[in-house]
Parts: structure tokens; sequence; C-alpha cells
């Protein structure tokens, strides 16, 4: 196990920047998630610490190491990927085994390990059979067992569960969890997915366009983002975000500081209840659809005086209908104020 340092991190294609001078300490142990939309750069990121991409500037230290034009078999790091990269002419013994022998580790110790990985793993039933015989959460397992045989220093995770069905992500993203915590590996994992990343992660780095935009627990980014990107991108339904300026017909925001900026709004901070009180903001509006989700539903409305939307998170059958004029509320303490020009917390 090992701390992992980025300092000034940059990969250029050419004259193209990908990632962006990042600066990350990740404590011994610590699991971080990298999570951000298609194309910023967390993908990138992981592959420059894997070594499989090379660092254009900056430094990349794991142990206290400076890594950065170290090969990448010489990191002491296991990665795991979406596809699995199982060797499909092997069976799993021998994918498991592979590494190991390549490393010239001796037989008795290849067998103690391979049989610790697949105990643990819970694979010990499918040690003969080739890849093309195991379900995809098998050959998950399988991956993550050849990089547990490693014991290495870190594990680098590749949006790892991307091709599984809902079902078994949510599975599997709970084994790796506990599996993670029983080892104590230093770990960075990458998705897209933020439920999955919220799940996770000790703590969350949030990247955009080759930056990282915040960094926080899970809970200190979903309950205080730091710029618009991130309140807009973290939470399912995401933050609504409400232009002030467009909303002439509610004089409850002209009250709002900055008077010309962004209002987020948590769709499980907004209130159907018929009362107020004095500290709490008025909604109203026309409700333009309804998703019920099991336990509870999430409600779109158009505010009046503009053509912005917001959505909230009700619990249970609301009774609510669609085309029906509602009030709503939320307290004043759940609402996030944002500069509209920087895109940066203003409280």
């Amino acid at each position: 196990m090992a701390d992992i340092e980025m300092v000034d991190l940059r990969k250029n294609y050419g004259t193209v920047p990908a990632v962006k001078g990042i600066n990350l300490a990740i404590s011994d142990g610590e699991m971080i998630v990298l999570v951000g939309p298609s194309g910023c750069g967390k993908s990138t990121l992981l592959r420059m610490v894997a070594g499989l991409e090379t660092i254009t500037s900056g430094h990349l230290r794991i142990a206290g190491k400076d890594v950065s034009k170290v090969e990448p078999a010489d990191r002491d790091i296991a990665m795991v990927f979406q596809n699995y990269a199982l060797y499909p002419h092997m069976s799993v013994r021998q994918n498991l085994e592979y590494g190991l022998k390549n490393r010239g580790f001796a037989r008795a110790n290849i067998d103690k390990r391979v049989s610790e990985a697949a105990a643990i793993l819970e694979i010990q039933p499918y040690m003969e059979r080739r890849p093309r015989q195991l379900s995809g959460g098998q050959r998950q397992r399988v991956a993550m067992g050849r990089a547990i045989v490693r014991n290495p220093a870190a594990f680098l995770f590749d949006e790892p569960l991307s091709n599984l069905d809902a079902k078994l992500r949510v599975q599997m993203r709970v084994e790796i969890r506990k599996l993670q915590k029983r080892l104590g590996t230093t770990s960075i994992y990458v998705t897209h997915d933020q439920l999955e990343a919220m799940t996770l992660a000790d703590r969350l780095v949030v990247m955009n366009e080759g930056r990282i935009e915040q960094i926080g627990t899970p809970i200190e980014v979903y309950e205080r983002p730091e710029t618009l990107f991130v309140a807009g991108f973290i939470g399912s339904p995401p933050m609504n975000l409400i232009d002030v300026e467009k909303t002439a017909g509610h004089v409850a925001w002209k009250e709002l500081p900055p008077k010309t900026g962004i209002v987020g709004i948590r769709p499980d901070a907004i209130s159907a209840a018929t009362s107020r009180d004095e500290s709490s903001i008025a909604l109203t509006g026309i409700v333009e659809l309804i998703e019920p989700i099991g336990g509870e539903s999430h409600v779109h409305l158009v505010l009046d005086g503009s053509d912005q939307s917001v959505i909230a998170s009700l619990p249970g059958r609301t009774g609510i209908q669609e085309g029906q004029r509602v009030t709503w509320h939320a307290g004043r303490a759940a609402l996030h104020c944002f500069d509209r020009s920087t895109g940066s917390r203003t409280e």
C-alpha cells in the first residue's frame, strides 16, 4: 500500500491540452473516485498514473518515489479495465497465475495467492472455466482477482462496471467497496456514473475539461457544491439552477444576493406543503410533468414569470395533476448562490 501524489500533472496531445495541471494527494488506503462527463480527462489521468499515457509535465509520486518516467510494470500498481482484458484461451486459474509467472514467483507462492484471491472473490467453482463460459459479473471478479494476486501498492479501476446490467452493477459496486475496505489498498476509481461515485468514494474528485472542479467527501460535494458545474452534475435529479434575472415575476428572488446570479435548489429541498414559514421562499407555477419513481415522484414545475422549470422530489403519490397550478416552498438555508460569469459559489 502507498500514498499517491500528483503535482501539476499535464497531458497534451500535440497542442491540445487534455489534463491541465492536476494537484491531488491521495492517502495510503484511501478510495478516490474521479467523476465527470465524457471527455473531462478522468480516464486520461488514470492512464497517466498507470504509465499507459506519458506525462507531458509535472510529477507523479507513489510511496514517495517519483515514477513520472518509470515503466508501467515497475510502478507496483494493478489496473482493472471495463472490458475485463482476460486471455480468452486461458482458464480462470491461468489468467490469475499469468502475471505472477511472468514475474518469476515461486509455484508455492503463486498457488497461495491465487487460492486466497479466489476465496475472497468466491470464484473457486469457476477456476477451470474459460472467460467465454462466465457471466459478466464472474468475468469482472476474475479481472479483480488478477489485480489482487499482485498485492500492489494501488488499484486503478477504469469504469469497471460499465458493461454490466443495472442490477449487477449495484451488486458489484457493493462488492468492490467491501473488498477495498477489507484489503485497505489505495485505490483510484474512474466513473461517469455519479451514484457509483457517491457510494464508493472516501473522497470525490469532480473533473471538468481537464481540471479539478472540487474535491471532498461525497456529502460535502453534494451539500456544498463550489461551482455551477458541480451543482448541476452531482445529484439525481440534478440541482435546479434558476437564473434570477429571468424570473422577474418572482419578487422573492429579488431579495436574494446576488440579484443577477444563479440560485440553486436541490429537488429534495422543495416542499409541497401548503404552509410556509417566514424563512422560506415560494415557487409558483404550472406542473408540466410527473415522473413516478417508486417511493417518490419527480415533479416538473414551470415557474410563473419565466420559461424556467424546477424539479421537486416529492415522497410517494403526490395527488398532484399535470397542468395544475401549485405553490411550493424552499427554505432559504437550502439555497445555493452562484456568480453567473465565473460559475463560482458566492454564499
